[in-house]
């Protein structure tokens, strides 16, 4: 059974060298199969969005990221096949190059091989995942760069900001709270800054508004009473005190207040539902 294996492999080493060698034809470029790769990339991430698996700007720091190395390939990387005219002299070139990569297919399989293991077929969506951890490591070299940075350059709040927000993104959640912490300190007039600090505290609390969190968001509120995601935590905090009623009316406020396209609309609308249901309200007091 191996050898006709082997012989399959000395059959496709002629189909797959000959042609090329006896026709002149360039081969094909690998950035145009970096091309379809990304482009599969950015429709998952589209439908990854559709279904809150993905924030709306994560969604778009992947497509900068993702369109930076589609602009990175080359014009040539991508051109289409031409074919020249065959060379004099090439068949036996080809036939030769042909015995040759069969020869050292065999060699090779015979001392690596494994013909006991099972046959794996390819899987687009493990190419996928295999691009996704390349960029992920990609993501985390430039974090590793922001933490050493900001050691020996500590009076940055914007860059603390900046190491807090992208560890809570990789999931170190106790990391990125420490960071947001020190912008906090650095640039205590900061709303939006305090409210971010207060998210990263609700989920190092395992998704409860506990004590520390509530704070923060209080000291949000007092330099921005608008501010959408320090009110809506308020709500939270309402909800897991068993007060329905109260983080209700806290949501509807927020919907009523704030820009209708705004990303995180839909996520407090569909939690403002919810709570309409359970309470037996009108599902219009909801805007």
């Amino acid at each position: 059974m191996i050898w006709v294996a082997l012989g399959l492999l000395v059959l496709a080493a002629f189909v797959v060298t000959l042609p090329p060698l006896l026709k002149g034809a360039k081969p094909g470029p690998s950035g145009a199969r970096d091309l379809a790769v990304y482009r599969d990339q950015l429709k998952e991430i589209d439908v990854d969005q559709e279904r809150g698996l993905i924030t709306a700007a994560e969604a778009e720091a992947a497509r900068i990221e993702i369109k930076r190395r589609i602009l990175a390939l080359t014009p040539e990387a991508t051109a289409p096949v031409v074919e020249t005219p065959r060379a004099e002299g090439a068949r036996p070139v080809a036939v030769a190059v042909g015995l040759l990569l069969a020869a050292v297919s065999i060699g090779t399989y015979l001392a690596l091989g494994r013909p006991d293991l099972p046959a794996k077929p390819y899987d687009p969506a493990l190419e996928r995942a295999a691009a996704a951890e390349d960029m992920m490591r990609e993501v985390e070299g430039m974090v590793d760069k922001l933490a050493a940075r900001l050691k020996t350059q500590p009076n940055d709040p914007t860059g603390w900001r900046m190491l807090g927000w992208s560890y809570l993104q990789m999931g170190r959640i106790d990391e990125g709270a420490a960071a947001l912490k020190t912008a906090a300190a650095q640039d205590p007039g900061n709303s939006a800054l305090r409210s971010l600090l207060g998210e990263a505290l609700v989920h190092q609390a395992g998704g409860k508004v506990s004590p520390a969190a509530l704070a923060a968001f209080d000291e949000a509120l007092k330099r921005d009473a608008k501010d959408p995601r320090a009110r809506f935590y308020k709500g939270l905090a309402a909800l897991q005190a068993g007060k329905d009623a109260e983080a209700f009316e806290a949501w509807v406020a927020i919907l009523r207040d704030g820009p209708k396209d705004a990303d995180w609309v839909p996520g407090i609308r569909a939690q403002a539902l919810e709570l309409a249901k359970k309470l037996k309200r009108d599902a219009a007091e909801v805007p």
